[in-house]
């Protein structure tokens, strides 16, 4: 029982989608769905086991949090939902999610400009999620590269927190006063 859900931040034409169709083909119940990029309706849902809920934010306010406006409840529904029963859910555009209403255990991929192929980091927060991030590592070692030192400030910026630290980058609130009152 891994993470279910997949956090997708990338440009337009990164290979988003592409990734999502290849993921719901490799599930029970995968050759029955036509995967398509849901821009215009926000989300598909696929009769795959466990069920795969694709949401596609691009077409949604850019400013944080103005998604959460616009996403009906079953988004919210849907990352709040705990246990076997949960649906697999995919968010493309996931950076216009306001942190807060975001599950502990989740996979974020986001893709990076390369010159040649594709370049995505992958961070994984929480148990579940290091899990199977680790195992998806191993069974496509040859194309993983290690993190190493960053050589640069502008690498020091791109350069992932720690698999120990599960806070979001994104997540501005102070931590401290929390610690402080326990």
């Amino acid at each position: 029982n891994g993470a279910r859900t997949l956090l997708l931040s990338g440009g337009l034409g990164a290979g988003k989608t592409t990734l999502v169709r290849g993921l719901v083909e490799a599930l029970p119940g995968g050759d029955d769905a036509e995967v398509s990029s849901p821009s215009f309706n926000i989300c598909n849902m696929y009769p795959t086991r466990p069920e795969t809920a694709h949401y596609d934010l691009y077409r949604l306010e850019q400013a944080r949090g103005a998604a959460l406006a616009v996403a009906d409840d079953a988004l919210l529904d849907l990352l709040e939902t705990e246990g076997p029963r949960r649906a697999l859910v995919i968010v493309e555009w996931a950076e216009r999610l306001p942190v807060d209403v975001l599950p502990p255990d989740r996979l974020e991929l986001t893709w990076l400009p390369a010159t040649h192929g594709r370049l995505i980091t992958a961070f994984a927060r929480g148990e579940a999620a290091r899990r199977v991030l680790a195992a998806t590592a191993r069974e496509v070692a040859d194309l993983v590269v290690p993190e190493t030192a960053p050589r640069t400030a502008a690498d020091t910026a791109m350069q992932a927190p720690s698999a120990d630290d599960d806070r979001d980058p994104r997540d501005t609130r102070d931590t401290r006063d929390a610690q402080e009152n326990t």
